[in-house]
C-alpha cells in the first residue's frame, strides 16, 4: 500500500525523502502498537497505515510542501501524520492515559523532531507559515458549557 501511494507521488525528491520516513518510522511504531498501549476500538494495522497516507495528502500541498522543500520539513509532516494516526485513538481510564503514555514513548524514541516542553505532542498543530509547533489552544477556542442552552 506505501509503495504504490508513493509511487503515485509527482516530485521524486518526495518519493525518496518519503521511503526513507517510512522505513524508519513505520516498523517500531507497527511493533508498539501490537503490545504497548490500549486503545478505545481495535485499529487494523492496515488502517493505521491508510490513516497516515490519508494525513499525508492533506499535509504534502504544493503551499507546505513545495517541490524543492528540505528533508526536514517532510519528516516534520511525516511525524505529525504519524503519532495521529498511531495515537489518535489511545485509550484513557482513571488509572492510566494512553495518550500521555504514547506521548512520553514518542518523545523518547524518536529524537529527530524536537515537540515543545509543556503538554503532549497531541497538544501542538503545525503552524503552516512558520512550520513550527503551536498550540491547538491557539486555534480552538476554549469550550464553556451555557447551562441556559439545551444539549439537545
Amino acid at each position: 500500500v506505501v509503495s504504490s501511494w508513493i509511487e503515485r507521488r509527482r516530485v521524486q525528491s518526495e518519493k525518496a525523502n518519503l521511503t526513507i520516513l517510512f522505513d524508519k518510522y513505520l516498523p517500531t511504531c507497527l511493533d508498539k502498537l501490537r503490545f504497548g498501549f490500549k486503545r478505545i476500538t481495535p485499529v487494523p494495522e492496515i488502517t493505521v497505515i491508510q490513516t497516515v497516507l490519508y494525513l499525508l495528502e492533506c499535509l504534502l500541498t504544493g503551499k507546505n510542501a513545495p517541490p524543492d522543500s528540505p528533508k526536514e520539513l517532510y519528516e516534520l509532516y511525516f511525524v505529525f501524520a504519524c503519532f495521529w494516526a498511531f495515537g489518535g485513538a489511545m485509550f484513557q481510564d482513571q488509572l492510566i492515559d494512553y495518550r500521555l503514555e504514547f506521548s512520553r514513548w514518542w518523545i523518547n524514541e524518536f529524537k529527530t523532531i524536537k515537540f515543545p516542553s509543556q503538554g503532549t505532542i497531541f497538544d501542538y498543530y503545525i503552524d503552516p507559515d512558520t512550520k513550527k509547533f503551536l498550540p491547538w489552544t491557539d486555534k480552538v477556542p476554549a469550550f464553556e458549557l451555557d447551562p441556559d442552552i439545551p444539549l439537545q
